[in-house]
């Protein structure tokens, strides 16, 4: 059966090299047969479609719908080759790779749920087979798209076209201002519509931009370059200096290989191009790819020693040729699928295009790069929206910039390609946020903000009226805020950018803790008796601990208080190991022995109501004065608890401040 693979309507001139096939019902197609057989498979769909209406045999009509799906897989049509192809099955045609084909058109066609029912059913009968494999676990990417990034991505309309393929970009200055590319428009009504394709041949166009910062109209290079055969898939050397470029020859009675070429430019003409000598006359070479330091040639190839399809190969500078024997790639890279493409990067890392790698159907993007200490390439898609569901090939990059063009297929049923623009936005961070008075809920503009930064930030933000304040933020880097008030304890909080992957508002509401004569912490209470601490009263003290962090002037006495329902003696007692509890944590917590001071008070100093007390307790009255005989005149003993557990508190005594920024 013939080598076929549907990138390769990308290049008319990759489309002819395949292996003879012999089909039972070659008779009744004749001129199906022989347009297959030399690559024309625009005009062999159009013979295979008359065949197959005249077909009564049930058999034949499943061969003739295999190849009739080959060429539209091949000329990028996916939702016909799966038609096709669904026909193959159905009629039971013995070449398994239908079922393999129509998975993937599947697949290329969004049809998720079709495709995994596709590809179990093939891996049921080849339970081992990589592309199948790949193509459920493409799936599974597809529908978490768990690779997505922030790349963004438009279709460049003035060197795009709506009707003819343009594809398989290059620039071709350091300045990133001209560009190189493939065409099969057919403007000139001289030009003929390719059999292969039927679009017109492909020919190497250029354009610049002009003062606009517009892509003018593309002209297509000299008859020098473009001939009667198809050209494409330039690339430049990083002189700009040297094209390499494929050209495949073509006649209607045989097929033929694509080869290489090499030409050079000087006074701003390029010369007479010569064909680069790698592999034999029988043999595909593609899709040339320089170095950036000239010494190196990546090229696609179908050579014996490959891992399947096409392949990616790399030949060394050097020799009576000029370059030496070509190595494969190896399995890491290439697959039994198809590996195109190539561009190498100034970085040295190598991208790529792929069908057989995971992906997110048809033709993907790759990066991969060279781990010196493993010995090995590291494989990575480029994600969404780099890649789509559709063919994407041919990246190219403004140097080590985030950004340049490739082409993509995507929008189009019937299989155009156009070239698009991506961009990596720079990451945006930021801070915001409000200053308030942590009880009156209302803006303290009279602040500051002190933002330290480990990039070596350190800048004095004032508070605006209402209480706000921002800042732009750097990026991998850690950052710590303090907010100063009069009369206020200090803030602190410490963030970090290191890490992010997507743009991130840091947004901060900041209660500001006024200092008074006493500060009482609601939730520090004990049960009857006890001088223990619950877990309540230990998360409070975390927030006291982490305030005395950042007023380091503070100096607190503890003071501790009983219910009134025992002796004086035991209430003092009481109150004293309650107080050194409090304590206690406080300096495990990293507190210094110096700022800090317990007493227990016992029950002398009985709680009196004030209107937030009053107002969270329906029995109480403001004024009151929780002492023993107060509370046994309040109705209800659970009541009488409550208001006892009012008295058992801690509070915290400013025995000393010193203002400081």
């Amino acid at each position: 059966m013939p080598f076929l693979s549907k990138t390769y309507r990308k290049i008319a001139f990759l489309l002819i090299a395949f292996v003879l096939f012999s089909c039972a019902g070659g008779k009744k197609m004749g001129n199906a047969n022989k347009a297959y057989l030399i690559g024309e498979y625009d005009r062999a769909a159009k013979q295979f479609k008359k065949a197959y209406r005249k077909e009564k045999n049930r058999y034949t009509r499943g061969e003739i719908s295999f190849y009739l799906g080959n060429c539209y897989r091949i000329t990028n049509k996916p939702s016909k080759a799966a038609s096709s192809y669904r026909r193959s099955v159905r009629y039971k045609y013995e070449n398994i790779e239908a079922e393999l084909y129509l998975a993937e058109c599947y697949l290329a066609s969004g049809k998720l749920d079709d495709a995994e029912e596709a590809f179990k059913s093939y891996l049921d009968k080849k339970a081992l087979d990589r592309r199948a494999q790949n193509g459920l676990s493409s799936i599974r990417l597809i529908r978490t798209d768990s690779i997505k990034t922030r790349y963004q991505v438009e279709k460049i309309k003035d060197i795009s076209t709506t009707r003819y393929s343009d594809f398989s970009p290059g620039y071709a200055s350091s300045e990133f201002d001209q560009v190189y590319f493939s065409s099969m428009r057919t403007e000139k009504k001289s030009r003929k519509r390719s059999r292969i394709t039927g679009q017109g041949a492909s020919n190497i166009y250029m354009s610049r931009i002009d003062a606009k910062g517009d892509w003018i109209d593309p002209e297509p290079l000299d008859e020098t370059i473009n001939t009667e055969y198809d050209e494409g898939s330039a690339t430049m050397s990083s002189d700009g200096k040297t094209m390499y470029f494929t050209r495949c020859p073509y006649n209607n009675e045989e097929a033929l290989t694509a080869q290489m070429f090499e030409v050079s430019r000087s006074g701003g003409k390029w010369g007479e191009p010569t064909q680069i000598a790698i592999g034999g006359d029988s043999l595909l070479v593609a899709h040339p790819a320089i170095s950036p330091d000239g010494n190196s040639l990546y090229f696609v190839s179908d050579m014996p020693g490959g891992e399947g399809s096409k392949d990616i190969w790399k030949a060394e500078k050097g020799g009576e040729s000029g370059w030496n024997e070509p190595v494969n790639l190896g399995n890491v890279i290439n697959t039994p699928g198809d590996e195109m493409f190539p561009y190498v990067r100034e970085d040295g890392s190598l991208y790529f295009a792929s069908n057989g790698h995971v992906g997110y159907g048809g033709l993907d993007i790759y990066r991969a790069v060279y781990d010196e200490e493993a010995g090995y390439y590291r494989v990575t898609n480029l994600g969404s929206p780099i890649n789509s569901e559709s063919d994407d090939f041919g990246i190219v990059f403004k140097g080590m910039e985030e950004e340049g063009m490739f082409s993509s297929s995507r929008g189009s049923s019937k299989g155009i390609d156009n070239i698009y623009s991506f961009i990596l936005p720079k990451l945006e961070f930021s801070m915001r946020g409000k200053v308030m008075h942590q009880s009156e809920d209302t803006p303290l503009s009279e602040s500051y903000v002190r933002l330290i930064g480990t990039d070596g930030t350190n800048i004095k933000l004032n508070v605006k009226d209402d209480g706000s304040f921002g800042f732009q933020l750097k990026k991998q880097t850690d950052y710590v805020f303090m907010v100063a008030s009069k009369g206020f304890f200090n803030y602190k909080h410490k963030f970090s950018t290191i890490g992010l992957s997507d743009n991130k508002v840091f947004e901060f509401e900041v209660p500001m803790m006024p200092m008074e004569d006493a500060i009482i912490f609601q939730n520090i209470y004990f049960e009857k008796g006890a001088s223990e601490l619950n877990n309540d009263s230990r998360q409070e003290l975390d927030r006291l601990a982490a305030i005395l962090e950042v007023n380091q002037n503070i100096v607190l006495d503890i003071a501790a208080h009983a219910s009134g329902e025992g002796n004086e003696t035991e209430s003092i007692v009481l109150s004293q190991k309650r107080a050194e509890e409090v304590m206690q944590y406080l300096l495990a917590k990293g507190v210094k022995t110096q700022r800090l001071s317990a007493k227990g008070y016992g029950d002398s100093e009985p709680v009196e109501v004030d209107s937030k007390l009053a107002n969270k307790y329906d029995f109480l009255t403001e004024g009151t004065v929780l002492t023993e005989s107060n509370i046994n005149r309040i109705r209800g003993a659970s009541n009488k608890r409550e208001a006892h557990k009012i008295n058992r508190r801690i509070e915290f005594k400013i025995k000393k401040e010193e203002e400081s920024e």
